[in-house]
């Protein structure tokens, strides 16, 4: 395992032995009597193949998920959601009461909320707006990351960002995995990616050691019921240590595996990939719509399924549209994002209620 993220991973990691679950024994075969994992051997109806545990980390899905993000399969850690693999990658770095991480407001509160829970520090170097826009404040970020007293040993970066929905450039996040590299590793999480014209950052993942990045099923492939995501390492070494140590024994439930298996297929991945489009045209349609608005102030520029929309009464029209069955994120008493609601793109009928509503509003 490289350096950047042997010495950053916490002491009783490197030396701990993983529980090895009957599922991680041998992969599962009809042709074999399995009598070694306490199963019950009785199917009931309508659940067959239930009453066995699942393959913790099945091989085929590790190059299904491989073949979509452009990696290889021992590249891959398949987690429930990305929101496990925050917590995976937070246990398996931060000491609690020692370390900390660093975060990017306003972001995914996940990220604070897990290290805080462990309890682990929140370091936080806030997006820059300019020019009607959010950025990172990539010298804040690396003078943080490298003060040694703040002990920060990840670095978070949403990109597309939530709630935001700003994509950051490819350059400048590599120039801050370079320069944090030895002090922190750079988490990515790319949940929005195939929403985004700057695309994945993948192919950077083995010239740059200190880079995680975190997929997910649950947005671009319509999948968030199934709680499917991965992360996404150039080290092998350190995925098979996550793998190992870090994993529950079965972490994933066999109906999501097979559901997932069949969401990656090419006719299914080929039809996600034709409503991504659609999104992104009824986003840019409800961009301008809003835009119109007088009770609007500003939209701001998404590359997300989602906008952030600035409003003169944002709490009044979330509980408009609230009482009107249409539910927004109220994000207006938040730091950064003051007067503020995100709004999901939906289909167009349902985007079209959300502008009659606007019209029809009085504040």
């Amino acid at each position: 395992m490289n350096d950047a993220l042997y010495k950053l991973i916490r002491a009783h990691y490197r030396t701990l032995e993983g529980y090895v679950s009957a599922g991680m024994e041998m992969a599962k075969d009809d042709r074999k009597i399995f009598l070694n994992a306490n199963e019950n051997p009785y199917e009931l109806p309508g659940l067959e193949g239930l009453n066995r545990y699942p393959e913790p980390q099945p091989k085929a899905l590790l190059e299904a998920y491989a073949r979509a993000y452009g990696v290889e399969a021992d590249q891959v850690v398949m987690t429930r959601g990305a929101d496990e693999a925050i917590v995976i990658l937070t246990q398996l770095f931060c000491e609690p009461h020692e370390d900390a991480v660093l975060i990017c407001s306003p972001t995914f509160g996940m990220y604070g909320v897990d290290a805080r829970s462990m309890p682990a520090g929140v370091v936080d170097v806030p997006l820059l707006k300019q020019e009607g826009t959010f950025a990172l404040d990539k010298d804040g970020i690396i003078a943080a990351a490298t003060d040694q007293g703040k002990c920060v040993k990840l670095v978070f970066l949403c990109s597309p960002n939530n709630p935001t929905g700003t994509s950051f450039s490819h350059e400048v996040i590599s120039e801050i995995c370079e320069a944090v590299e030895g002090h922190a590793v750079v988490v990515l999480d790319e949940t929005y990616a195939e929403f985004s014209e700057n695309g994945s950052m993948a192919e950077d993942l083995e010239s740059t050691p200190n880079l995680i990045i975190l997929r997910t099923l649950s947005k671009s492939y319509a999948f968030a019921g199934m709680r499917m995501g991965c992360f996404l390492c150039g080290d092998t070494d350190f995925t098979a240590l996550a793998r190992a140590k870090a994993l529950e024994a079965y972490p994933l439930p066999l109906m999501s595996i097979e559901a997932a298996f069949y969401v990656l297929s090419p006719e299914i991945s080929a039809l996600a990939k034709e409503n991504i489009k659609k999104i992104l045209a009824e986003r840019a349609r409800m961009a301008a719509a809003l835009q119109e608005s007088d009770h609007v102030v500003h939209v701001y520029p998404a590359d997300a399924n989602f906008l952030l929309v600035e409003m003169n009464d944002a709490k009044g029209f979330y509980n408009y549209a609230a009482a009107q069955d249409v539910i927004l994120r109220d994000f207006s008493a938040k730091p950064g994002t003051e007067g503020c609601l995100r709004i999901s793109i939906g289909t167009p009928e349902q985007n079209d209620i959300v502008l009659k509503l606007l019209s029809e509003f009085q504040k």
